[in-house]
């Protein structure tokens, strides 16, 4: 494609990385699977279809396990509970420096004092995006830690 150019070494290298770049859209890493530590494990999020209309997010993806000395993949089949943000789906706001942003009860009742800032998750990470809060791969592992919070005994499960 670029054969009539002069292509100096560091454009190469980058050309290079373009070329070879994984096909999937992220790869976040998990804790060891509790029934097989003797792999890496993590997410490779292979697709997300996003309605905003319906503020809607489906990612598609496959939990990974890595031979830790060869890095290979093994081909074990492991559950993949489905991760869907809806437009009702809400997240604790965060800080600059990714603390949850805790404030005071208007009417305390008993000894709720204070409580977490909720928003909407669908127009929150689009806010995060727009705005240049979170890098792609950041705000995926954010709430890819949720979801592994919310989902883990189903992860965990061997097929």
């Amino acid at each position: 494609m670029n054969e009539h150019l002069i292509i100096p070494e560091n454009i190469k290298e980058i050309l290079n990385n373009v070329e070879n770049i994984s096909l999937s859209l992220a790869e976040l890493p998990l804790q060891e699977h509790p029934k097989l530590p003797q792999f890496q494990r993590s997410i490779r999020v292979l697709d997300i279809d996003a309605k905003s209309e319906q503020q809607f997010i489906s990612f598609r993806y496959k939990q990974i396990l890595k031979d830790k000395e060869t890095g290979e993949d093994i081909n074990i089949s492991l559950p993949s509970p489905e991760w869907v943000i809806y437009k009702d789906t809400w997240s604790y706001l965060r800080d600059g420096d990714n603390h949850l942003i805790e404030l005071p009860v208007a009417e305390p009742e008993g000894n709720m004092n204070t409580d977490l800032v909720k928003v909407p998750s669908y127009q929150y990470m689009l806010w995060l995006l727009k705005n240049n809060k979170a890098g792609f791969t950041e705000l995926l592992a954010s709430y890819l830690d949720e979801f592994v919070e919310k989902h883990k005994e189903n992860l965990d499960a061997l097929s």
